[in-house]
């Protein structure tokens, strides 16, 4: 795809489910950086995005809408997660919108690193956009834990998803820095110290 905006980088930040992403995400901007969490986009544009909320109706059925006739994220995980067919489906219609959107986001903006949290950067064409990526990785088992006790759910429904994204060596081959969080929070926190030293230094 090559360089989208000459004054700017764009920094991907990965990982799968229950790696800590998030909280790497948070760090980092209450250290300064901009942070845009794309699936929050995603989430948002279910209900503002009327062209793509009709797109993903007509894909998996007026079952998926609430009483008040809008997309309800629970029904619509619940379809997405039956089987890996339904979720290559949800991301060919919604990634290309959450894209966009974020793109048309980013260009007034006047920092020039801006951080973009997405949990599927190497399972769509989002990469390409991307300058850099961060994949941020944990062991299993931590993962496991952490959705279990974040989320309440069953140890088979993480392993699930799980299953559904790009294998950790796969990602971790493809990025260009690698944030490992099996330690203690102090740690993390030391980490991603460094790493925000790091990014300035991108520029």
């Amino acid at each position: 795809m090559g360089k989208i905006f000459r004054d700017k980088i764009l920094v991907g930040i990965t990982g799968g489910i229950g790696s800590g992403k998030s909280e790497v995400c948070r760090m980092l901007a209450k250290s300064g950086f901009k942070v845009i969490f794309a699936d929050f986009t995603a989430k948002d544009l279910y209900k503002t995005d009327k062209k793509l909320a009709s797109a993903v109706v007509k894909a998996f059925g007026k079952e998926i809408l609430n009483y008040q006739g809008v997309i309800s994220l629970a029904k619509l995980r619940e379809i997405v997660f039956k089987n890996k067919s339904n979720f290559r489906k949800i991301n060919k219609i919604v990634h290309p919108a959450v894209i966009k959107h974020l793109m048309n986001y980013i260009k007034p903006l006047k920092q020039e690193i801006i951080l973009i949290e997405s949990a599927l950067v190497f399972d769509t064409a989002f990469h390409s956009y991307l300058d850099y990526v961060i994949m941020v990785y944990s062991n299993k088992k931590n993962r496991i834990d952490r959705i279990v006790a974040r989320d309440g759910v069953k140890k088979t429904d993480v392993e699930k998803i799980m299953s559904y994204q790009l294998d950790e060596r796969i990602k971790i081959e493809k990025s260009d820095f690698v944030v490992v969080n099996n330690k203690s929070f102090n740690d993390l926190e030391k980490d991603i110290r460094f790493l925000g030293k790091l990014l300035k230094f991108l520029n």
